[in-house]
């Protein structure tokens, strides 16, 4: 039995494609692996700077607690506290809550406002700018309250 040669490639004519063919499979498959590296570190990025955010947003709330429990001692004027404020710790208006998180807590100057009656209302404004840092990565949040209190003229 005679084999046709037109449907058979002899052997010496197939060599070496099969090394083209895998080294096409290692390239693509090095391409797809580096596209996918950078998502997630891109992704991993992103979470940290989440959590990092969520904690310096708790970190100014907590400011911003810490400073009213100042600004309303019992027996004082909170309008003279806020003049002079300082939340009695060693950093004065900053607040170290952890490793890497802080909060700075300010009182800005009180606005007076005359009432119809004989009694003056005193606006008070605390800010908290909380910051937390991790690795590479610093995020900030800042918050604000206000409060009055009324005093007689």
């Amino acid at each position: 039995m005679h084999l046709n040669s037109s449907k058979y490639h002899p052997i010496k004519k197939q060599q070496g494609s099969t090394l083209v063919a895998a080294i096409f499979v290692i390239v693509v498959l090095g391409a797809l692996v580096a596209g996918l590296s950078s998502l997630v570190r891109t992704t991993s990025e992103s979470v940290v700077v989440e959590v990092l955010g969520a904690r310096s947003f708790m970190a100014a709330q907590s400011g911003l607690e810490r400073g009213m429990v100042k600004l309303y001692s019992p027996n004082q004027n909170p309008v003279e506290i806020c003049r002079n404020f300082s939340l009695d710790n060693e950093s004065g208006n900053v607040l170290d809550l952890d490793t890497n998180c802080k909060a700075t807590v300010t009182c800005r100057e009180p606005h007076e406002y005359e009432l119809e009656s004989k009694e003056v209302e005193v606006h008070l404004r605390l800010e908290s700018v909380g910051s937390c840092t991790g690795g590479k990565e610093e995020t900030s949040r800042k918050l604000a309250i206000e409060t009055r209190v009324r005093v007689e003229n």
